[in-house]
């Protein structure tokens, strides 16, 4: 036996008012926020000096200059390139990087962090997100796969 009409209409009008009423405070809470957020928080002068053509490009990563290398990092090996993630090969290492970060190095303190590696993993890597979230509980314990290799940068003095 199917339902009626009338229940199934009314049904959907009891789910979307309860999606209202929780969406609705959320969506009032960040219009708030975004209206009384200052508009540019840097100076002019560092905005010109930033979008200028003589600027040269920083990897994320490590902050080194990344001059003729478009797509990774010549001193880490980061995917840093302007449209990287946008490039369907090179976006794998971009999202091989996050993963990585779930791994290996230091325990994050936060629950923020962790809580987005999961459903990360979930999303992307399916099956597998099981292994990945036992590795992430040994990173959490103080055993990572590996420790991250930090290479100290030489800087120069530009006359």
């Amino acid at each position: 036996m199917s339902p009626s009409p009338e229940i199934t209409a009314a049904r959907i009008i009891a789910w979307v008012s309860a999606g209202a009423a929780l969406v609705g405070p959320f969506v009032w809470w960040v219009h708030s926020i975004a209206r009384h957020a200052p508009a540019d928080p840097w100076p002019e002068e560092i905005d010109h000096a930033v979008r200028a053509r003589e600027a040269v490009p920083l990897c994320v990563n490590c902050l080194c200059s990344q001059d003729d290398h478009p797509w990774f990092c010549p001193h880490c090996g980061y995917p840093a390139g302007e449209y990287v993630t946008m490039m369907p090969y090179l976006q794998i290492f971009a999202v091989g990087e996050v993963f990585r970060r779930g791994v290996i190095g230091p325990p994050e303190k936060g629950f923020a962090l962790k809580a987005f590696f999961v459903l990360y993993s979930i999303s992307e890597l399916s099956v597998f997100a099981p292994i990945y979230w036992f590795w992430m509980v040994r990173k959490a314990r103080g055993k990572p796969i590996c420790q991250a290799r930090k290479v100290d940068l030489e800087f120069t003095e530009v006359a």
